[in-house]
């Protein structure tokens, strides 16, 4: 006669002790849904309090050096402390303000990333330089400076002359190439815009009347930042920094093979 085969005692209350706690685990998470649900949870997101303020924002993408318009701005209500520090909370001072750096469509606009005046009145280098170039001073005397005849908006080519030394000869060395003059001493080309479309930006152009300034102790060149390192190198050696004056519309860049004495002192006297 068969007989039904039951469980020990030990392994019945081991079977009972892990449903209790897999009941336990599911009681757990389902009190812990309801809380987040509630919006009870300690992670979950804080909750604003509805209250808006006014803040100005680019109503489309506005590259850099550009003239602000009414079309190109709104005001929006914000939720109160997601504002910027100092964004503006109205259009009026901001149209006609020039920007100094690029804005995104939705960006707040504070005064950080835009002139601190009217373009008329901002005579300010810094805003007709092309993205990702630097202005950079050089030394520069009357006759190293094309005879005192640049003007800013001149192109130049830079020579840079290193002095004999050791068992080295002086060597003369196209260093750059078709580069723009920013400023000749304190005069300086001012910002303006590019076109009748405001969409187009600023550029530089010489000021009305500006001089000459063949007695200027610098000259202040646009240039990249490799370029700016190259110059401060050349300067910090000692060597003479001399302009060449390029004619108007000529950008070309030609191949120029350093220079020395050598093949001229070489030549038989007459």
């Amino acid at each position: 006669m068969a007989q039904a085969i039951t469980a020990p005692p030990q392994g019945r209350s081991r079977t009972m002790v892990l449903a209790a706690l897999l009941f336990a685990a599911i009681a757990a998470v389902l009190v812990y849904a309801a809380l987040q649900s509630q919006g009870g949870g300690g992670d979950s997101a804080p909750v604003l309090s509805g209250e808006t303020t006014a803040a100005v924002v680019a109503a489309q993408s506005v590259p850099a050096n550009t003239i602000l318009t009414a079309d190109m701005l709104e005001v929006r209500q914000v939720p109160l402390g997601s504002q910027l520090d100092g964004v503006f909370a109205s259009t009026a001072g901001v149209v006609g303000l020039p920007t100094r750096y690029p804005l995104e469509a939705g960006e707040q606009v504070t005064p950080r990333k835009v002139g601190l005046s009217r373009i008329d009145d901002e005579n300010d280098v810094a805003l007709v330089l092309p993205a990702g170039m630097r202005g950079f001073g050089v030394e520069v005397r009357e006759v190293t400076g094309a005879g005192g005849l640049l003007l800013p908006g001149h192109f130049v080519d830079v020579i840079a002359v290193f002095a004999e030394r050791n068992d080295e000869p002086s060597r003369s060395i196209l260093i750059l190439q078709d580069v723009e003059i920013l400023a000749v001493g304190q005069e300086a080309q001012l910002p303006f815009p590019a076109s009748g479309d405001s969409d187009t930006g600023l550029t530089g152009r010489r000021a009305d009347g500006a001089e000459r300034q063949p007695n200027a102790s610098s000259t202040t060149l646009a240039v990249t930042p490799r370029d700016a390192q190259l110059l401060a190198l050349v300067q910090q050696s000692g060597a003479s920094i001399w302009f060449s004056l390029r004619p108007v519309g000529d950008h070309e860049i030609v191949p120029v093979e350093e220079t020395n004495l050598e093949p001229l002192l070489a030549q038989p006297l007459p």
